[in-house]
Order: structure tokens, then C-alpha cells, then sequence
């Protein structure tokens, strides 16, 4: 999260792809040693409850995350476009690529700027909520791998 906080406009798109691949690679080596560890500290006859209680919180911050973060990001949109956009300028409603591409050159820079340092703000936002999970993930009572 925190090498993702550091692209801007000038990044290789090469560096930007390496960087999610990164995380990637992260995300996808915890996610099933987390699955392991709930399976491992309940009951074997429980096992089935634990994995999809696991998947459902999962899916429910999931949905939260995208939630918080969209918030959290669509704030720092505005506030930077209020910042960077002259005053009486109208944007369209609707703001995909192929808009943003026919604005004029001064807008079009600015948005991406704003649009840049919004995404910024969600990455440091996540790596610190990243680093307090791994903090409190020390506070795990250590539980020995079941042998059958």
C-alpha cells in the first residue's frame, strides 16, 4: 500500500504494475493462512461453520472497505477539485475517462492531479489501517497446527 501511495502521473505504467502485483502476491499468500488458522482453533466437527463465518466476514469487510474507502476517496476528490478548479467551472455530472479526456487542457490537468492525490490519501489511509491489523495480529494466542 505504501509503494502504491508513492505513484503520481509520471509513473511507468511497468513500476505501477509491479507494484499491484506486489500486493497481489501479498494479499493472495495470507488470505488462505488465515482460512488455516480459523479451521485450526475450532472444533473438527466445526470446521465448516468456521470457514464460511471466516468467508462471510471477509465478504462483509469487503464490502465495508470498498464503502469506507470510496467515501474516503470521493471527499478528497471534491475538496481537491475545489481546491485546483477555478470558481463557476461546470464539470459534467458524469466524469469517465473519455470525459475527462475532452476537457480542456487546464481542467484536464488539474482533475488528474486531484484524481491522483485522492487516490494517495486511500493508500496511506490503507497501509495504516494494513499496519494496525498487522500490530494487533501479534496479540493472536499461537495455536499448534493440528496433527490429524
Amino acid at each position: 500500500m505504501l509503494l502504491l501511495s508513492t505513484l503520481d502521473l509520471d509513473t511507468p505504467l511497468a513500476v505501477m504494475n509491479i507494484y499491484m502485483a506486489l500486493l497481489g502476491l501479498g494479499l493472495g499468500m495470507v488470505m488462505q493462512v488465515l482460512v488455516l488458522a480459523v479451521q485450526n482453533v475450532v472444533e473438527f466437527r466445526l470446521t465448516g461453520v468456521a470457514t464460511s463465518s471466516a468467508t462471510l466476514f471477509r465478504s462483509i469487510g469487503g464490502s465495508v472497505g470498498v464503502a469506507a474507502f470510496g467515501a474516503i476517496f470521493s471527499n478528497s476528490l471534491r475538496s481537491r477539485l475545489e481546491t485546483l478548479i477555478p470558481p463557476g467551472t461546470e464539470l459534467p455530472q458524469s466524469l469517465g475517462p473519455q470525459a475527462v479526456a475532452h476537457l480542456p487542457a487546464a481542467l484536464h490537468d488539474d482533475y488528474l492531479h486531484a484524481f491522483a492525490g485522492s487516490m494517495h490519501t486511500v493508500y496511506l489511509v490503507a497501509a495504516c489501517i494494513a499496519l494496525i491489523a498487522f500490530a494487533l495480529s501479534w496479540f493472536l494466542k499461537d495455536h499448534p497446527l493440528r496433527k490429524r
